[in-house]
Order: structure tokens, then C-alpha cells, then sequence
């Protein structure tokens, strides 16, 4: 297929796509929000070892050559104004990510809003999604729509731990080792790696047996990760083996993360150094770590954050099945 006729055939979804980034902007303005303006170009990507950060060279006028990387998220600086006082922010931007699917529900570029909240915790991000999802659900006409949210009256919500005892009978509490993890992985009959980390083994479990049922429960908010897989979250209050981390699923469709943002630098430096560490390791090129990044963690208030995305949530709002059908151009048009 030509590009041109892709625009064509993709012409409804994208009129559509236009609409539904207008309403959110509108929707986080009359929130009070700041919408803020994030570079695309980063000197020090993140440290995340399960994301890849495409590489760029760029020069100045004089010919010298700077090496930078497309930034997989707007997270550092606006995390960075978070702690230069800003308290109600957002940004929507493209985002970058490398080794990533051309289609289905994933794009080597794709777009996301970010936003923040100082004062709060992730409990009123959950708030801010219903909201902004069922308003644009009344508020965007579709002919056909096919979501489970429409005859939904509130978003699920359930712990993380809860969703494994109820949809396959486990004590997560039981679980929370490397080893422990192993030997479940064993006993459901998968062959993990001697040296698979814990979330490679949790992902074993939950991708194969656990996420699949969400697809039957709509909206929900799943929250309070083991505490290993939530290296920028704050712990949870009451039960330190889990952290203030929630993502929603919507007809089975992962569309948004979330944290109670850790605010204490020493620890914050002590999991990027963790997370330094896990990407040599993988075989992964290893980031210097950005320090301002780490100082301005320090002088946030106690905040939350969350990235949702904006191709995704255009999909499940017009029923479409494939990503590439909401995006003008995408990569699988533009590289075969």
C-alpha cells in the first residue's frame, strides 16, 4: 500500500485522532494544568533496562559533533520542573523507542501524554483517567464503538496481588524472590534461564496466564507492584514489599503507567545504579546517569505521575485493532 492510500483508508480514524488530543488538551486545561514544551533530543537517556533509546548525532555551526538520544519519555524533565516548582503539569509529544513492533499495538514512534501532580499520590491520577476517559468516550462520536466502557459506571480497581489470587489462585506475598519466582515458573511448567531476573520470570506468569483475563473485566486500574519492579515509585506505606505503581487495561489493552513519585535522591541514585548494572548485564549500552535529574527528585514534593498513550487510547475509542490504522504515517509504511 502507497502512503497515500493509506491516509485515505485511515482518513475517519485520524480526523477522529485530531479530535480526541484537542479534547484531552482541553480537559487538562480546564483541570488547571500547564501544558510544558519537553526536548525530543536527550544528552543522557533513562536508565530503564527493558527500553531502548535510538541514538542521534547532531553538530553546531562550528561542525562539532554532540552525540544525544530520541527520549523515550518526557518523565526527566518533567520531573525536572516538578522539582523546580511546578505542581499541576503535562506534556503530549512523540515519543522513541527502538526494537519495537511495526503494528499491532506498538510504533517505533508513537505519541504520549505525560502528567504530574505535586501534593498527591497515585490513588488521584486513577481519578484523573476516569474521568478524562469517559468524558471523551460521551464526548467523541464513533459510529461503531466496541469498548467495554461504555456500560461501565466506575473503573476497576484491583492490587496487584489481589488479581493473582483471583484469577489463579497464587499468594503473590509467597512470590517476591528471585527464587520463589523460579520455582513457580517451574511448577507452571515454563523453562526460565538460570539467570532470569525477577521481572522476566513475573512476566512469565503474568503476560501467559493473568493478563489475557483482562480482556473481560473493561476498564481497571491494576496497582501495588512488587517493589523490584518499580524503581522510580515510591514504597507502599503499609507493606514495603510493594510500591505505589498502578497501570490501566482497557479490554485487555495496557494503556497507562503510574507511580507515587519516589522524592529521596539516595535512594532514587542507589536503583539507577541497580538499573546500570541490569542493562550491562543484558548487553545493553550503559547511560551515564543524569545527576540534575537525581537533584531535582530531591526537591519534589510528595507527587505522582503517569504516561498513557495517546495512539492506544485512540484505538480503543474507535474500535480500531491495529495501531498503524490511527497513525497518519507509520513505520511499517515508511520502511517496507
Amino acid at each position: 500500500m502507497n502512503h497515500l492510500s493509506h491516509i485515505i483508508n485511515n482518513k475517519k480514524n485520524i480526523e477522529q485522532r485530531s479530535e480526541i488530543i484537542r479534547q484531552i488538551r482541553e480537559f487538562f486545561w480546564s483541570q488547571g494544568f500547564l501544558e510544558l514544551e519537553t526536548p525530543l533530543i536527550l544528552r543522557l537517556p533513562g536508565q530503564e533496562p527493558y527500553l531502548n533509546p535510538m541514538p542521534i548525532k547532531i553538530h553546531d555551526e562550528t561542525g562539532k559533533e554532540f552525540s544525544g538520544y530520541l527520549h523515550t519519555s518526557p518523565e526527566y524533565a518533567l520531573k525536572k520542573a516538578l522539582g523546580a516548582g511546578f505542581e499541576k503539569i503535562f506534556s503530549i509529544c512523540k515519543t522513541f523507542r527502538d526494537q519495537e513492533s511495526f503494528g499491532g499495538t506498538h510504533n517505533p514512534e508513537f505519541t504520549m501524554i505525560e502528567w504530574y501532580r505535586s501534593n498527591t499520590n497515585m490513588f488521584s491520577l486513577m481519578a484523573d483517567c476516569e474521568k478524562l476517559i469517559m468524558e471523551l468516550e460521551n464526548k467523541i462520536e464513533i459510529e461503531d464503538k466496541r469498548s467495554k466502557i461504555e456500560d461501565q459506571r466506575s473503573f476497576e480497581r484491583i492490587s496487584m496481588k489481589d488479581l493473582w489470587k483471583q484469577i489463579i489462585d497464587i499468594n503473590l506475598d509467597d512470590y517476591l524472590t528471585t527464587e520463589t519466582m523460579f520455582g513457580l515458573c517451574e511448577e507452571h511448567g515454563y523453562k526460565p534461564g538460570a539467570d532470569e531476573k525477577y521481572e522476566d520470570l513475573f512476566y512469565r506468569i503474568f503476560l501467559n496466564e493473568i493478563e489475557p483475563k483482562l480482556a473481560d473485566m473493561g476498564a481497571v486500574f491494576v496497582y501495588n507492584y512488587p517493589a523490584q519492579m518499580a524503581a522510580l515509585s515510591r514504597l507502599c506505606p503499609n507493606d514495603s514489599r510493594y510500591a505505589e505503581r498502578f497501570e490501566l487495561y482497557i479490554d485487555g489493552m495496557e494503556l497507562a503507567n503510574a507511580f507515587s513519585e519516589l522524592t529521596d535522591p539516595i535512594e532514587q541514585k542507589k536503583r539507577l545504579l541497580e538499573e546500570q548494572k541490569l542493562r550491562q548485564k543484558l548487553g545493553k549500552p550503559v547511560f551515564d546517569i543524569d545527576e540534575d535529574f537525581v537533584t531535582a527528585v530531591g526537591k519534589m514534593t510528595p507527587s505522582a505521575g503517569i504516561a498513557l498513550g495517546i495512539d492506544r487510547l485512540v484505538m480503543i475509542l474507535t474500535g480500531c485493532k491495529n495501531i498503524n490504522n490511527v497513525i497518519l504515517l507509520p513505520a511499517s509504511d515508511l520502511f517496507f
